[in-house]
């Protein structure tokens, strides 16, 4: 190698020496000419022979035979920069290098043309890819096997990722990823009339959510399909949000037998108070049948002399009482009618003291020797809340209450409703057999029953808790065994 002067060599050296790095310069034999400072310390740690009459593949990588795809050969040929990546023992240990070839040139004649090739060790480098690549494979196992449909959007609102468990749920099979990849979620009309995009945009502005049991309507435009669905914003190092993972749990079957469930329980009630419904029933028809015997009578003393006065209001009352009586009746059957079909909640006003005083007129209390203790305010603020939702959860407090005292001598009810601050509370408490302390926290769970079998499903209590939380109500129980139990419910004051 030629230099313009001592100085400028030093300067070259001084630089090749601060390279983190092993650099050799070969002649087009490939022997070594010079290696700096790095490798010259692991060759007297090696015991190497001297630069200029060893093999770079001998000195490097302790080869008798050149590399293959030897990158200085490369050079030679090519005139330019090559890399190549060999693997190799150094110390008992298997270390990976990354090996550039660049040409350099004297300028006096191709003979004189030399190789300069730097040695980097990558093993750190390579390990990391190799953990990575583990980990990004394991990762992609998880989510590949997944139960439940996971991807990804980014902000704009399109698909970025999709697993095989959103292919089955969208219905798409082997198509899914190719028709969802860069499709615009959050612009499908579909999404946008369940409610869905909303949320969506609400995640990719930062805000997790979690929806339960949620009416989904597919990209085909069907409804029917409930889902459970997680959005997660993920955010970058800066904290931007750059797009939403997004986890969907098909919730369908669940959520009909759940339907199902409340309907049987519905049902179960129903059955339950037609006892009491017939009993109630039968005194307005009583009265039916005896004002419409006493009318008939006026009519036919029509026929045999003139009307009085008297008569004729007489009659007129007569057909008032059998009116409102009827009127009476067909408002007993249309509630009994709404409590069975009844699905959807519809929040609304609801005046508490006549609801609980139509409740208590259809049980017959007197005929099963039950004495009724009412201290029920008059003028209860008007509670917030759907009728038929409360209607049931009273009746099957009621109901508990009757079962638990009906054979016991000295049977007592009583039902209490006060108004605070925010809240009408209502209180129904008995003197009847109570509930052991280990049950009485189980005692909302479905299907779970004190009660002896074939008087209940057990889920009279479960509607009861889940209605009155879904109203922003509460329930809880109070119970010694032997002495009775008291229900304490809150519902919150209806406000415009």
């Amino acid at each position: 190698m030629k230099f313009d002067s001592q100085i400028d060599f030093n300067i070259v050296q001084s630089i090749l020496n601060s390279l983190p790095m092993g650099v050799y310069v070969l002649n087009r034999g490939r022997k070594i000419q010079w290696k700096n400072e790095r490798l010259a310390l692991r060759s007297q740690e090696e015991g190497v022979i001297q630069s200029g009459k060893a093999f770079c593949y001998g000195e490097i990588f302790k080869r008798r035979m050149p590399c293959s795809n030897c990158p200085g050969l490369r050079t030679l040929k090519s005139g330019r920069m090559e890399h190549t990546e060999i693997s190799s023992m150094y110390k008992g240990e298997l270390r990976h290098y990354l090996i550039t070839s660049a040409p350099l040139r004297s300028g006096i004649g191709e003979e004189e043309t030399f190789i300069v090739e730097t040695v980097q060790d990558i093993t750190d480098q390579k390990r990391a890819e190799e953990a990575l690549r583990l980990v990004n494979d394991f990762n992609k196992a998880i989510i590949d096997n997944a139960p439940v449909a996971i991807f990804t959007i980014d902000r704009s609102g399109k698909f970025m990722s999709v697993n095989p468990a959103l292919a089955t749920l969208s219905g798409l099979g082997v198509e899914a990823e190719e028709k969802l990849l860069r499709f615009n979620w959050i612009q499908n009309p579909y999404t946008i009339r369940c409610g869905l995009a909303e949320y969506i945009k609400k995640g990719l502005d930062g805000e997790a959510f979690e929806l339960q049991d949620f009416p989904f309507t597919t990209y085909r435009g069907d409804q029917g399909q409930y889902i459970h669905f997680r959005g997660v914003p993920l955010k970058g190092k800066n904290g931007k949000v750059e797009g939403l993972l997004c986890i969907i749990e098909d919730n369908t079957e669940k959520v009909k037998a759940k339907i199902q469930s409340i309907q049987d329980a519905k049902m179960s009630v129903t059955g339950r108070l037609l006892t009491g419904v017939a009993h109630e029933l039968n005194n307005p028809l009583a009265t039916i049948a005896a004002n419409s015997e006493l009318a008939s009578e006026l009519i036919q003393s029509f026929k045999d002399c003139d009307a009085k006065e008297d008569e004729i209001d007489d009659l007129r009352e007569y057909m008032d009482v059998i009116q409102e009586q009827a009127f009476r009746c067909k408002n007993i059957i249309k509630d009994m009618i709404d409590l069975t079909k009844k699905k959807g909640f519809e929040v609304q006003e609801i005046d508490l003291n006549s609801c609980l005083n139509e409740l208590l007129k259809l049980i017959n209390f007197k005929k099963m020797n039950i004495r009724l203790l009412k201290d029920i305010t008059p003028y209860l603020p008007h509670v917030k809340g759907d009728l038929n939702a409360v209607k049931q959860s009273f009746m099957n407090i009621l109901q508990n209450a009757v079962d638990s005292v009906e054979e016991r001598e000295g049977g007592i009810i009583t039902v209490k409703a006060y108004s605070t601050d925010s809240k009408v509370r209502v209180e129904i408490e008995d003197n009847g057999v109570g509930i052991h302390d280990g049950l009485i926290d189980r005692i909302f769970e479905p299907f779970f029953s004190t009660k002896a079998t074939g008087k209940g499903v057990g889920l009279g209590l479960t509607l009861c808790h889940e209605f009155l939380n879904r109203m922003g109500g509460s329930i809880e129980v109070e119970s010694k065994l032997g002495m009775g139990t008291l229900f304490k419910v809150a519902l919150p004051i209806y406000t415009k």
